[in-house]
């Protein structure tokens, strides 16, 4: 009768023990899903400034993280920004104005939600050429990839990124702190310009639902040790 006791009292750590592992997925541990969303390109990239003109603010959207698919854990947002910064040129006069030494000076800043923002300081110049009468040029320009921003979205926002249809969200950018100059005719005025293009990304991290022939397959084992530990030898009983 020792063994028979032993046995039961076993038998609780035995169940939580064969119901954790039935509840395990694969390769446990958190799995990951992302998405991007592309604003502006090499080739068309979105006014930040250019003579009170801008892109900004704009929407984007992105997929919202399913349910289904298990417990989300955390959100990491990604923003990556390429800024560009030229020098413009104005000319008021009648005729055509050589200029010389356009430069630009500017601080472009890229902001998106949760504390997102990317900032760049580029300096384009100098540059010399001709503007038409009455018209204003791009003299040249200078680009460069910032460093990306990255931030997790607080847990009692999580609800936003949560469904099955798509998040949105805004995006601004703004030129600040400019110094612009050169030399030209009485009449032809110094300026500067900034662009950006870049991406934004939103990775869901979370604990993935067990597969239900995962489960069926410890349940099954369950039932099987069951079964065998109810066959228990029989003790010999006195004559």
């Amino acid at each position: 009768m020792e063994l028979l006791s032993k046995t039961r009292i076993s038998m609780p750590f035995f169940v939580a023990f064969v119901l954790a592992g039935a509840a395990t997925p694969a390769g446990a541990g958190l799995q990951t899903e992302s998405y991007t969303e592309n604003y502006g390109s090499a080739s068309a990239p979105l006014v930040v400034a250019d003579f009170g003109q801008s892109s900004f603010p704009l929407s984007l959207s992105l997929p919202q993280f399913n349910p289904s698919q298990g417990t989300l854990e955390d959100i990491v947002l990604t923003l990556s920004s390429t800024d560009i910064v030229g020098s413009e040129v104005l000319n008021e006069t009648g005729s055509s104005q050589a200029f010389s030494h356009a430069f630009a000076n500017i601080t472009v800043n890229v902001s998106g939600p949760d504390s997102l923002q990317t900032t760049a300081r580029l300096e384009a110049g100098p540059f010399a050429g001709t503007v038409m009468a009455g018209e204003y040029t791009h003299a040249g320009s200078t680009m460069r990839t910032t460093a990306a921003s990255r931030e997790n979205v607080p847990s009692s926002s999580f609800g936003l990124y949560t469904g099955s249809g798509l998040v949105y969200f805004d995006l601004s950018a703004d030129a600040m702190c400019g110094r612009y100059g050169g030399s030209g005719a009485a009449g032809v005025f110094f300026g500067g310009f900034a662009d950006c293009y870049g991406t934004v990304e939103v990775q869901y991290r979370y604990a993935a639902v067990p597969e239900p022939g995962t489960l069926c397959a410890g349940f099954a084992g369950l039932v099987f040790c069951l079964l065998k530990l109810t066959r228990l030898p029989r003790w010999p009983t006195a004559a």
